[in-house]
Order: structure tokens, then sequence, then C-alpha cells
């Protein structure tokens, strides 16, 4: 799905900008140029995203497990869905 991180080289290019000291990402940010700026915040954007998405799914887990029953299971994903 475009805007998600799909492969190991983009996961670990996320890990270092979400876990490097600010050090490391000072001395980073120094050598790097616009592309490379540019990729990182395409990268923090799609990760965005995907917590987005799991926030959506975790919510209709709660509600249905709130529910009790399962024929209001539609009406609850249908409400998700309009987000």
């Amino acid at each position: 799905m475009k805007g998600y991180i799909t492969n190991d080289w983009d996961r670990d290019n996320l890990n270092f900008l979400l876990n490097s000291p600010k050090p490391v990402l000072d001395d980073w940010n120094t050598q790097c140029d616009d592309d490379d700026r540019l990729y990182a915040q395409e990268l923090l954007d799609a990760y965005a995203r995907e917590l987005k998405l799991e926030a959506q799914f975790l919510r209709v887990e709660c509600e249905m497990e709130l529910l009790g029953n399962y024929p209001d299971a539609k009406r609850v994903i249908d409400k998700v869905a309009q987000l």
C-alpha cells in the first residue's frame, strides 16, 4: 500500500530516526542534503499513517468487545470506516 513502510531498509532507517539520540541526529542533519530530509519526512509520515491505522483497528476491537452482541458490529465497523 502506497505510503506505508514495506521493506526492511526503510524500516531500519525509520528506527534510526526514532531511536537515535539527539547528538547523532544533529550530526546526521549536518551531513545530509534536502533529498535525505525529504526521505526522512516521508518515512515519518508513513509511520504516522501506520499508527493511525493501528489505532483504528484497536478501536474496532475494543468496541466489538464492549458490544457483546455481534449483530451490532456492522454498525461499529461502518462508523469507523467513515473516519
